[in-house]
């Protein structure tokens, strides 16, 4: 699989199923800013919720084809695999179609996944081990602290400002390479100064 990283703001997207784990592949959603609808005949008290605040589009029924028409990726996260798979081979060549239940099934899948600011860090074993995966977006947690929000802006702003003043690719190129010391990663005033010192040049 070729590993992407896409945007779903403002995106349709369909959960099938009412239960832990469509919840927590709706909250994956949200946080992505998408419109999630939700079909399931019956849902967990927090899909409950959801709903009645406004935050998705519940159905309480089986998924009809007509509920996948205009999605632009479709989660089956039911507690059926059969119906999981149904829908899945329903979709696949048409949209994108995650199988909750299957690594096999699907055509895309959902990583475990972990961002800080503009860092965003994603791991899968293809279905070997969701626990592995789980495992090392935990770690990750605990290298990447809230110093490098700052420290990849400051990556951002310098690489969008070397753009702005057209540096020859050598001299953008050391640049870049010498902001990758930990000292800037480590010191908001060394950041700071460099970043003047590029203004001036």
């Amino acid at each position: 699989m070729l590993s992407l990283l896409v945007d779903i703001k403002d995106k349709h997207c369909v959960v099938v199923g009412g239960g832990k784990v469509a919840y927590r592949k709706v909250i994956l959603l949200l946080e992505e800013e998408a419109n999630v609808t939700v079909i399931s005949p019956e849902v967990c008290s927090e899909l409950e919720e959801l709903s009645k605040n406004g935050k998705i589009q519940l159905f309480q029924r089986k998924g009809a084809d007509e509920d996948f028409t205009d999605a632009f990726l479709t989660i089956a996260a039911t507690n059926d695999r059969q119906e999981n798979r149904r829908i899945t081979q329903r979709l696949k060549s048409i949209s994108l179609v995650n199988d909750a239940s299957s690594f096999e099934e699907g055509n895309c899948q959902i990583p475990a996944s972990f961002k800080k600011g503009r860092l965003h860090l994603s791991v899968s074993t293809n279905g070997a081990s969701p626990k592995l995966a789980k495992k090392m977006k935990e770690e990750w947690q605990q290298t990447y602290d809230d110093n490098y929000i700052a420290y990849i802006d400051f990556l951002y702003q310098v690489r969008t400002l070397l753009k702005q003043k057209s540096f020859l690719s050598d001299a953008s190129n050391a640049i870049l390479d010498e902001i990758l010391d930990d000292a800037y990663r480590d010191s908001a005033t060394l950041r700071n100064i460099y970043y003047e010192k590029l203004l001036n040049l």
